[in-house]
């Protein structure tokens, strides 16, 4: 009997193995680019390996949907439609794969700083999905065409990759509202080769020194063929996670579905669905009352904040506030003093209490409901017994008792025929329908509905000739959309009073009846007895509060129309039906020089009509058409085929949508606010991208200057931006074990128009001297528009990267960091945060079959800050996550 040569035998098993690791790499080489190609070859190479029983390099084996570790991207579908190289799109683009999105631990939109120069971390109030990207709100699209756009968890259920694009969206996919760029998320597709699965866990979490919680979400994927023409795909994740704020949770189930059906060799369809019920989650508010001692020293205003009540008109005005007998919630009021008006040395407009008053000189709306008081303004007296400074929690801020709910469900239908090698027709369409409940007290209480109905064919063409002895290629996309968005939206105004709340008291008395001491407030957020009926308060006498309507169960809202008529600017039900045709032609001459243009048109057919009223005369519409025209030219060099220098100019009009949706809004006299439909933006960027080594390092830096109009205030105003800046990118694969990214921006935002809107607002934020006045929507300051201002929330500097080193046997680890300039924290400027920092650490354990990993969020313990809302009338700080331990593991099958 022969002797087994078991050296031998390993040495047939690895000459094998190389041999297939060279023929596989050929085969990435030699492929077209695309996800699916690489991948089928990495997971075909690590079959082979198994088959061999040699154990493989961890960073040869990629999960379902993983990329190649090389640094070839996926090509870019999310600027003209078509399948295009990084190198040779002329905007600034930054991917994330499946594997990132799979293995990241990505808890908020916040978390993409990771990946992308220009993404500013901004909050969200905890429900960040679209990125804030340049300093402004960005977009969401689902492969191309454009999703609903408001609040709920960060789910990436349905999704295997994301496209990060700066500035407006391009010709191809129509007009939108948010210019600052947009994030296209890449749907999970079915696998045709062969049957796989993945159970993949985030689990958590753990916080050093106490304050741990439970946030755990599961994820099932499984996909494969059916037979040789049709494949399937089923996603299905449930999330149970509370959050490091006590009292907020981030509960969902998401599911989703998808069918690939190759009826021949030259038609494609596919189909998906999903179904996402985000049916208990918080909109957090973080610390009020905002000043440089809280962010320097966590040590916050306490105690009871002062009304100031007004009665009477014009000149005839008197102003009141109460006096206390202390800074407590529930404490009696013991006077009553006059306030002055008095415009300081600095030229604030401040309100002086004088002494207080006897008993004849006791205003009347404490007895008299013919003459009600109408709280108009706050200030907070430090000097009062129980007020001061003390020393505020990080996560005690939020009501147990809110509860917000959305619900999203989504299908989308592709058809793509190959006419020829050079031509093809394709055909999507989108349908959705969101249904959203916001009830969180320090928010606007709100009730949305939309419904989205898209279609666009589009013929794409790519060849290749010669003009006048030159090479020429040409890509091409030239069609016609239809889209019809029909949306409700009823919102009540009522609990936005955000600094008058004090964070040590009871948080479940966190309710605008109860500070005002209303004796049947009804829900958390309606305070309204009989609509524009005075209210009798224990504390404050009868109060004529802002007038709003029984809307279904205890929700109340504004009636819609103009501001100056009374009405809410974001109370309507609407549609608009877009009709858009575009073309977008790219042309590379002799391998070096590149033109592309694109452009497009789109009629508008709008109309609005306010839902909430009691009176025939209430009931107001309008309806009224538009054109909006839209156009983009890119010029290209290519030096070398491994770099791209470009300049880009987008000149294109938006829907501005606005209020608390992507909806419409009042304009003057009960009228479709125009302003609506004249959103102008103008970009002007400049830019390089290269392969400085090949297959090693990539580059990228891009100039920008952009002009535009962001979303109307509530009072119907629209705030325009000017934004210039630098993005810049590298991108390292130093072997096959190292790899590494480094991020850059500088943005510099200011507000060249800019007014203060009524509300609840404060013009010169907040400050404890008892008689400068915040909350009041600039009613009683009457502070002077500042017309050019900084914009407040957006660090002038960013740095983000990250490191990942594997070890070999499946051991390794990343570290992961961003940093911060300072900022100011509202346009009063009053209070400034310093230059933050995090780092991240990841420890991983990863094989062909399974992997876990152990993540130490904020390393450092760094107490880091992100402004609670974007653009000019934030005014709250949330603090971010400690130091905290999160793990995730996967099973793959």
């Amino acid at each position: 009997m022969k002797r087994f040569d078991y050296q031998a035998a390993q040495r047939k098993k690895k000459l094998a193995l190389a041999v297939t690791l060279a023929l596989g790499a050929w085969q990435v080489h030699a492929a077209a680019p695309d996800g699916d190609s690489v991948a089928a070859v990495v997971a075909n190479t690590a079959a082979v390996a198994e088959a061999a029983d040699v154990a493989l390099p961890v960073a040869s084996v990629v999960i379902i949907g993983g990329q190649a570790p090389a640094l070839a991207k996926r090509p870019v579908a999310s600027v003209y439609g078509t399948d295009t190289s990084l190198l040779d799109t002329p905007r600034a683009v930054s991917q994330i794969s499946a594997e990132q999105l799979a293995r990241d631990g990505i808890r908020t939109a916040d978390d993409l700083v990771k990946y992308a120069p220009g993404v500013t971390r901004n909050g969200g109030q905890n429900v960040s999905v679209a990125p804030l990207i340049r300093g402004q709100a960005s977009e969401l699209y689902q492969d191309g065409q454009r999703t609903y756009n408001v609040r709920h968890p960060f789910n990436t259920n349905a999704y295997e990759g994301v496209d990060i694009v700066a500035g407006p969206a391009p010709q191809v996919f129509g007009i939108s509202s948010r210019s600052g760029g947009y994030a296209n998320y890449i749907s999970k597709k079915p696998d045709f080769e062969r049957q796989r699965g993945q159970v993949s866990g985030q689990f958590g979490t753990w916080v050093p020194g106490g304050g741990s919680y439970g946030s755990n979400s599961l994820t099932f994927d499984l996909t494969g063929p059916l037979s040789d023409t049709l494949a399937y795909r089923v996603s299905l994740t449930p999330q149970r996670a509370d959050d490091y704020a006590e009292g907020v949770r981030n509960n969902y189930n998401a599911f989703y579905g998808a069918l690939a059906w190759k009826p021949s060799k030259d038609i494609r369809i596919d189909w998906n669905v999903s179904v996402d019920d985000y049916y208990d989650f918080n909109v957090t508010h973080g610390w009020n009352r905002v000043s440089q001692k809280l962010i320097d020293d966590g040590l916050y205003y306490a105690g009871r904040a002062t009304p100031i009540i007004s009665v009477g008109t014009g000149a005839a005005t008197r102003y009141y506030s109460p006096v206390f007998a202390s800074g407590a919630y529930n404490s009696a009021v013991t006077g009553w003093q006059q306030r002055t008006p008095v415009v300081n040395a600095q030229g604030v407009r401040q309100f002086v209490a004088g002494p207080l008053l006897s008993a004849a000189q006791l205003p009347s709306f404490l007895s008299n409901s013919a003459t009600p008081g109408t709280v108009r303004g706050w200030v907070y007296d430090a000097t009062l017994p129980g007020n001061g400074l003390k020393e505020l929690s990080d996560s005690a801020y939020s009501r147990e008792a809110d509860q917000n709910t959305a619900k999203r469900d989504t299908s989308q239908l592709r058809f793509a025929w190959d006419l020829s090698p050079g031509w093809s027709l394709v055909n999507s369409t989108l349908y959705q329908h969101s249904d959203d409940t916001g009830n969180s007290v320090g928010s606007f209480f709100t009730q949305f509905e939309d419904r989205i109905f898209e279609n666009r064919l589009e013929l794409r063409g790519k060849g290749s000739y010669t003009l006048f002895g030159v090479p020429v290629k040409h890509d091409s996309n030239t069609g016609a959309s239809y889209r019809r968005e029909r949306y409700a939206v009823k919102a009540a105004n009522n609990s936005f009073t955000i600094n008058p709340y004090d964070l040590t008291a009871p948080l479940d008395l966190k309710t605008p009846g109860t500070f005002l001491g209303l004796a049947s407030p009804g829900g958390s957020g309606s305070w309204i007895g009989t609509p524009g009926v005075p209210q009798l308060s224990s504390y404050f006498g009868y109060l004529s509060l802002p007038v709003m309507y029984p809307a279904g169960g205890d929700f109340y809202a504004e009636r819609g129309g103009s501001a100056a008529s009374g009405g809410a600017t974001y109370t309507s039900d609407g549609r608009w039906t877009n009709l858009s045709v575009f073309t977008q032609q790219n042309f590379l001459f002799d391998e070096k020089y590149g033109l592309n243009v694109g452009l497009s048109g789109t009629r508008v057919d709008a109309s609005i009509h306010n839902p909430v009223f009691v009176t025939a005369a209430q009931e107001v519409s309008d309806s009224q058409r538009f054109y909006l025209p839209a156009a983009q030219v890119s010029l290209l060099y290519k030096p070398t085929p491994d770099s791209t220098l470009y300049v880009t100019h987008d000149r294109s009009y938006a829907i501005n949508t606005g209020g608390f949706a992507d909806v419409l809004t009042w304009g003057a006299n009960n009228k479709l606010n125009p302003l609506n439909f004249r959103s102008l933006s103008r970009l002007l960027e400049v830019g390089a991208k290269a392969e400085l080594v090949p297959g090693r390092l990539q580059a990228s830096i891009a100039g920008y200057r952009q002009k535009r109009d962001v979303a109307p205030l509530t009072d119907g105003t629209i705030p325009k931006l000017q934004v210039h800046g630098v993005d810049a990118s590298l991108q390292l694969q130093a072997s096959r074990d190292v790899t590494a990214g480094l991020n850059y921006s500088l943005i510099n935002a200011k507000y060249t128009y800019v007014a203060f809107p009524p509300g609840f607002f404060s013009p010169w934020g907040f400050v404890a001297d008892n008689a400068t006045v915040f909350a009041d929507g600039n009613t009683l300051n009457q502070r002077a528009a500042p017309g050019a201002a900084a914009a407040p929330g957006i660090p002038k500097h960013s740095l983000s990267g990250f490191v990942d080193v594997k070890f070999g046997r499946g051991f390794g680890s990343e570290l992961s960091a961003w940093w911060t300039s300072k900022w100011a924290t509202s346009l009063a400027q009053n209070a400034t945060v310093p230059s933050e920092h995090n780092f991240n650490l990841t420890l991983y354990y990863r094989q062909p079959k399974w992997d876990v990993a152990l993540r130490i969020v904020n390393l450092t313990d760094e107490r880091n800050f992100v402004n609670g809302l974007t653009g000019p009338t934030t005014e709250f700080l949330q603090p971010g996550i400690p130091r905290a331990l999160q793990a995730t593991a996967a099973f793959r099958f």
